[in-house]
């Protein structure tokens, strides 16, 4: 079977399950004008300068091969005539509706995948208006889908019955339990921005100097991360080796997600909790879309979105339970296995692809 991802979100962990189907599955990257900037950007010194001195920092961007940008471009017209099998991820409602309406015309078969919860045309990513609906309502319409999430699920129903739920996964071969440090540790690991609620972590590391915290990551906190001059707070940059991450979460007594909602974005799903989860590791999260879906009583705790002292009681209480913790992150490993083991997760993937309908 050969695959082609039309993707807008190219991190790979949204698709562990997806690339370990048999045979070819090749991703492409949507972003053509975005890549042309990287490209751009990436091979001329004048450019870099004059973005130093308008944001007064450099910015850190990977260099784009020609290759990339080509693939990027050609694939709007490859994908009208190709014989693969075609998945399609985009946030609603942008004007590639009006694209997505003209594939679906092409291939009958498409998939759309999409992580979005909000099908009530009041919460957007792109502000909708008449015609973006418009060519939106009609490419969804019976469309196959996979949602990540049950919320998405439920709400993609009012434009087609052809939708499965398949939520992001993990490899437990990676992601597994070893052994605790000896003193409790608060961990977090992820984007190093103010939405993920980093400045009120670090308030509560202020507040109790017998708790260790550490941070793993990249993002615009990051030099406050490094200049930090608490005893308490390491900073473990960013990693990108997943053994060395699995051990980080696995050695930690508590990870804590603590996102809230902005303006364009919330937490949608959070793979670092799975993560966690899957390496013993109980969690606690503020109770945003995502979250709400993963985290249960026998091996996390939802906190309120901004609620500092409620994240704080939570953290108190787990360090003076820590026999109860090691046993919800046992029940949090069980959980993970039952329902986010990536090699069940890319059968039901084939099996979508493989149907006609659903």
């Amino acid at each position: 079977m050969e695959v082609i991802v039309f993707t807008e979100c190219p991190t790979k962990d949204y698709y562990r399950a997806l690339r370990r189907v048999k045979g070819n599955v090749e991703f492409r990257d949507s972003r053509f004008f975005y890549l042309c900037f990287l490209f751009i950007y990436s091979r001329f010194g004048s450019l870099r300068i004059l973005a130093h001195d308008f944001l007064g920092k450099p910015l850190n961007v990977k260099k784009v091969k020609f290759s990339t940008l080509f693939n990027s471009f050609f694939s709007y017209f490859q994908l009208l005539f190709t014989k693969k099998k075609v998945v399609v991820l985009f946030a609603p409602y942008s004007w590639m509706g009006v694209y997505l309406w003209l594939l679906k015309q092409f291939k009958k078969d498409l998939v759309y995948m999409t992580s979005w919860p909000f099908w009530n045309g009041r919460d957007y990513v792109f502000k909708p208006n008449k015609i973006k609906l418009f060519f939106w309502e009609r490419f969804l319409k019976n469309v196959k889908a996979v949602t990540i999430s049950d919320t998405a699920r439920k709400g993609l129903l009012k434009y087609t019955r052809q939708v499965v739920q398949i939520p992001h996964a993990v490899d437990l071969e990676v992601f597994k339990p070893c052994k605790k440090l000896e003193k409790f540790t608060v961990l977090f690991t992820g984007r190093l921005v103010r939405e993920k609620g980093i400045k009120d972590i670090l308030e509560i590391a202020k507040e109790l100097p017998e708790i260790d915290f550490r941070f793993a990551g990249s993002g615009a906190m990051e030099s406050e991360l490094k200049d930090c001059t608490l005893p308490n707070v390491k900073f473990l940059g960013h990693i990108n080796d997943r053994d060395e991450l699995a051990k980080v979460f696995g050695e930690s007594s508590v990870f804590v997600l603590n996102s809230y909602k902005i303006k364009g974005w919330e937490e949608l799903y959070g793979i670092v909790l799975l993560e966690s989860l899957a390496c013993g590791t109980a969690v606690i999260s503020t109770d945003c879309v995502g979250p709400k879906e993963i985290v249960g009583k026998d091996y996390g705790f939802l906190v309120g979105q901004r609620d500092k002292e409620a994240l704080k009681e939570r953290i108190i209480w787990c360090s003076k339970n820590q026999d109860k913790m090691f046993a919800m992150g046992r029940k949090g490993r069980e959980f993970v296995e039952g329902k986010y083991d990536v090699s069940r997760l890319s059968e039901e993937w084939s099996d979508v692809l493989n149907t006609q309908t659903l």
